[in-house]
């Protein structure tokens, strides 16, 4: 496997190293669901080395998963055998090296080829609107395609979805996406999350700005009958009800943004 910038093209495993003297450094250790150690590398461990290649070839052997439970191997032998596939691809790079499980370098990643999953946690560092944060990310998604969820590690909050095409961007990791996450949570201190429980599906929500305060203001549909009420997005109150004609507005905007957002 070769540890390129994301700028290269796509890694084949057992490839030659491509040292890139933009490419950042960094500590990693990966761990294969069926495969008894850990696969540590000292550098070239971020996100933004060793995430696309790393992506590459565990979908590659999770191809070879299909091939051979197809050919009645079955699945639990596929699964270690594409395990030690992948292993033994990473190590044909002189990088990394076998360690014990238990490791805890500032980059880890995980295989299941089982669930046909990869997880990654880093740090990130971003510097939005004056405020500073330094914070550690879940990125999970599966290995046969689609987006990546960024969560919060020990809670589990989904921060954004990222589509893979982004996190294959050069440097993404230490440019985009962390001020991407820093907005999104700085959204969700305005609005809450989507996941904890406290937005509704259909609410509009919005900040006002009076002389003394800041005030979050809900738009909710009813549920039984036509129209919208107002609330006060601090204690989740009723305090009016929007008039018919308001209502057919902001039902036109709604279907707008989903169109917008659904195509």
């Amino acid at each position: 496997m070769a540890l390129h910038d994301s700028t290269s093209a796509p890694a084949r495993p057992g490839a030659a190293v491509d040292r890139n003297p933009r490419a950042s450094s960094g500590a990693a250790c990966i761990e294969i669901a069926g495969f008894p150690q850990t696969l540590y590398v000292r550098v070239f461990g971020d996100p933004d080395t060793l995430f696309a290649p790393l992506l590459d070839a565990a979908r590659e052997a999770l191809e070879l998963v299909e091939k051979f439970s197809g050919q009645g191997g079955g699945r639990v032998n596929a699964v270690s055998l594409c395990a030690m596939y992948l292993a033994s691809s990473l190590l044909r790079d002189n990088h990394f090296s076998l360690g014990a499980r238990g490791l805890s370098p500032e980059n880890s990643y995980s295989v299941n080829f089982e669930t046909g999953t990869l997880h990654v946690v880093t740090q990130l560092y971003s510097v939005v609107s004056r405020r500073t944060s330094f914070f550690k990310v879940e990125l999970a998604g599966n290995i046969s395609g689609g987006p990546f969820a960024v969560r919060e590690p020990r809670q589990g909050t989904v921060i954004m979805q990222v589509e893979e095409e982004k996190l294959r961007q050069p440097h993404f990791f230490t440019s985009g996406l962390p001020n991407e996450c820093v907005r999104a949570l700085m959204d969700q201190e305005r609005f809450g999350s989507i996941n904890d429980g406290s937005a509704v599906s259909g609410d509009l929500r919005m900040v006002i700005e009076t002389a003394v305060r800041k005030i979050p203001v809900v738009l909710r549909a009813r549920e039984n009958e036509p129209g919208w009420d107002v609330l006060d997005g601090r204690q989740q109150q009723r305090v009016a009800s929007l008039s018919p004609e308001m209502t057919a507005h902001l039902t036109a905007l709604q279907g707008f943004a989903r169109g917008l957002f659904g195509n």
